[in-house]
């Protein structure tokens, strides 16, 4: 865990200087992905990006837009003077991370792109405004539909013009289907774990992956224990079920559990016995959830992207709405 004592100090010297506050609050934002409010989680978030692209795991406009779209996102919340509280804690930045990281993947790098990375990140900070206020009732978050909605947009309105083109996407049959050949080993399955993690910020490489655990330790081992047990857990259910071994190797089944395990686990419900167990079990649902919704969206040429999560979380966090939940 991180000394809190130094936790202090730096709160104490962000609090009392606006420029130090401001990078603060974009540390934290980065850290919100996966649901840390620590500067440091979220400054060892970044360092991975950039590990990841050091290593051929994603490409340096990867990187350079994650940290892009924070500051972007964040700068708006602070432009529309959002909650305060919520701002400080980061988060109207993780959606605006996930945005930078998820355009330069999917769209050509070009100087429109790199507009529409800082004005979609931004604008992830309206979304998540708009459908925080709509499940604020129901005492649900907003998780990273947010991004998943505006980058959904932004790439499908990269298909119908000229200055944003689309990168390795094509509408394909919702029957196509690639059978399982080759073998699967314990060097696979520790690969394609960590490679989960890091595909959560679309990166595919195990090192980033190691570098996401420890920054979730950092600030929880409950966290970090059920975000890395969502990731190694549901490329198995893949293999067993005949999902194609070089999908699962790239990280593409295990990166939407990796998030729906710590949220049902630990972040929204205490981590009792009970809570575990349906977390475990989350696992195996978003699994089929990610299969089920990227077979949905591949005629259209959509990734899923991390919306297996969003739905998943939200349908078992209703169903138990009334045990022991957190505020969120």
């Amino acid at each position: 865990m991180v000394d809190a004592a130094n936790t202090s100090a730096w709160k104490k010297m962000a609090d009392s200087n606006p420029v130090l506050e401001f990078i603060d609050v974009v540390l934290r934002g980065s850290g919100q992905v996966i649901f840390m409010d620590n500067p440091l989680t979220g400054l060892l978030n970044f360092v991975a990006m950039f590990v990841g692209a050091a290593t051929g795991g994603t490409s340096y406009e990867v990187a350079i837009g994650s940290v892009i779209g924070t500051i972007a996102s964040t700068a708006m919340a602070y432009i529309i003077k959002a909650n305060r509280g919520a701002l400080k804690a980061g988060i109207y930045g993780f959606n605006g991370m996930l945005v930078g990281a998820c355009l330069p993947t999917f769209l050509q790098a070009n100087t429109l792109m790199w507009i529409f990375v800082v004005v979609g990140s931004m604008f992830s900070t309206l979304v998540i405004m708009a459908v925080a206020n709509f499940l604020t009732p129901y005492k649900m978050p907003a998780f990273t539909f947010p991004f998943v909605l505006v980058c959904w947009l932004i790439v499908a309105f990269g298909y119908k013009v000229g200055g944003l083109n689309t990168t390795g996407l094509a509408p394909a049959m919702l029957t196509d289907f690639t059978a399982q050949t080759g073998t699967w080993g314990f060097a696979d399955w520790i690969n394609s774990g960590l490679t989960s993690m890091s595909q959560v910020w679309f990166v595919a490489s195990k090192w980033s992956g190691i570098i996401f655990i420890v920054a979730l330790a950092v600030e929880s081992l409950w966290c970090a224990g059920l975000s890395a047990l969502g990731a190694f857990m549901a490329p198995v259910i893949a293999y067993l079920t005949g999902a194609n071994i070089g999908d699962i190797n790239f990280g593409l089944w295990g990166f939407t559990a990796a998030l729906t395990a710590p949220a049902v686990g630990c972040v929204f419900l205490q981590p009792t016995t009970r809570n575990i167990l349906l977390a475990i079990f989350s696992i195996f649902v978003t699994t089929v959830f990610q299969g089920a919704i990227s077979a949905i969206l591949t005629p259209v040429g959509l990734p899923s992207f991390t919306f297996p999560f969003n739905l998943a979380g939200w349908l078992f966090l209703f169903a138990v709405m009334t045990w022991d939940t957190k505020s969120s």
